[in-house]
């Protein structure tokens, strides 16, 4: 059924609006690996030949969609058919491309033309054959037309700029960003070069009762990176690379860090699978250079440093949830004893019917903070967070669940009351 398509080079596909009694339809529960990706008002409404239900253990079909980004802001889409209570239909997988350039409207469109190209066979078995209409044209283009040259090879710009600005009587923010975004994507190698601006400014004014005075606290964290990088894939297990990068930090008290370290990863799992499955082993080394803008508790105005780093990751997305983990070891390589420590991740898993329970977070072993400046941090620098204050350890963490129970159906849509509905990002 799969190569049936290939074969075609387009298949339009209109479904009925309904047929028969609503419990006769094909159900099914998609599931997004994020969730803000899929716009399942939009899908419900115009899919209504099937029925959308609130659990994987109450359908036909789980569709599992899967989004990964690549270096230029695309998205690879691969959508995982899996049947489920005796459904006859096998798991099948479709993948579809959409450009940066794509409008949220196309991208919709285009996510519910593949939903219900791969929901064919479900609906054929299920003897729903009356409700599909299928237009075919004829397979000519390819043996007549010349493959269209790309005047950019493929090359892709992006410029962007924000700002936000709050406050009140006692406190008043305001940030501005700018960024250059400069890839280029094969399957066999990747080039990202990236320049980022950040101007942040606070102020806080209080009133001091013992002096009877008012005063002021301004917090400066201004930010500026340069980043370079250079993939190349080997093989299905084995890539290496190259990646450069220039920092200006004032909370870190750093005048300038420099740095260009070599990288190599080995893929347990063939890259092939990486939407479903990745276990991946990195490691890279090299050398840094700081200028600090002021001396540090290691009396160092400036400095150069050998640091390595060995990672661990892991991701698996099934269809009862889905798995992130990784664990990240760096040192300097003249003293083993400035080092850090982190591991991290999220588990989402749906237990049993209506059930579903999610924990994440990351814990780090600070013993790195060569930057720190050597004077003693006031309350103001601390309760402001406008410079980095000496610790051996952060963490962050959170756990929830959800049960779900009632009707099974999730298909019906209803407008009103919605309030503003749009998506912004500072």
């Amino acid at each position: 059924m799969r190569n049936l398509f290939f074969v075609f080079a387009c298949l339009f596909i209109f479904f009925g609006t309904s047929a028969g009694q609503s419990a006769q339809k094909l159900k099914i529960f998609l599931v997004c690996n994020e969730d803000w990706l899929c716009d399942m008002d939009y899908l419900r409404k115009e899919f209504t030949a099937v029925d959308f239900v609130r659990d994987r253990f109450l359908c036909d079909v789980q569709i599992i969609s899967n989004v990964q980004f690549n270096g230029n802001g695309g998205q690879s889409n691969v959508l995982c058919f899996v049947p489920q209570n005796n459904a006859a239909a096998v798991k099948d997988t479709m993948t579809y491309f959409n450009d940066v350039m794509a409008t949220d409207d196309i991208k919709r469109k285009k996510m519910l033309k593949h939903l219900q190209l791969g929901l064919i066979p479900y609906l054929v078995d299920r003897g729903h054959v009356d409700k599909l209409d299928l237009t075919i044209k004829a397979d000519d283009i390819n043996s007549t037309a010349k493959a269209e040259k790309d005047p950019w090879n493929l090359w892709q710009f992006s410029v962007g700029s924000s700002g936000y600005f709050d406050g009140d009587r006692n406190y008043a923010n305001s940030s501005i960003s700018n960024s250059l975004n400069i890839s280029r994507e094969t399957t066999k190698d990747k080039f990202i070069f990236e320049i980022y601006n950040s101007i942040n400014r606070r102020k806080f004014t209080f009133f001091n009762a013992e002096t009877d005075s008012t005063e002021v606290v301004e917090a400066i964290r201004d930010r500026q990176d340069m980043f370079s990088r250079y993939i190349s894939k080997l093989s299905e297990y084995w890539g290496i690379g190259v990646q450069a990068s220039f920092t200006r930090s004032i909370f870190d008290n750093i005048d300038w860090r420099a740095n260009l370290t070599p990288q190599i990863e080995y893929s347990i799992l063939p890259y092939s699978d990486f939407n479903s499955q990745r276990l991946i082993v990195g490691y890279s080394v090299g050398p840094r250079y700081f200028n600090y803008r002021d001396t540090t508790i290691y009396l160092k105005t400036e400095e150069i440093l050998v640091q390595h780093t060995i990672s661990l990751i892991s991701s698996f997305t099934k269809s009862w949830g889905n798995i992130n983990l990784g664990a990240y070891w760096s040192n300097y390589l003249n003293d083993f004893d400035k080092n850090n420590f982190s591991l991290g991740g999220a588990v989402s898993w749906n237990i049993f019917k209506g059930f579903r329970f999610s924990i994440g977070g990351n814990y780090e072993l600070v013993h790195d903070q060569i930057s720190l400046p050597k004077y003693d941090a006031t309350r103001d620098d601390l309760l402001t967070q406008r410079r980095l204050i000496a610790t051996s350890y952060n963490y962050f963490m959170g756990i929830g669940f959800s049960y779900t129970f009632g009707s099974i159906y999730n298909s019906q849509v209803n407008p009103t009351f919605r309030g503003l509905n749009y998506s912004i990002s500072f």
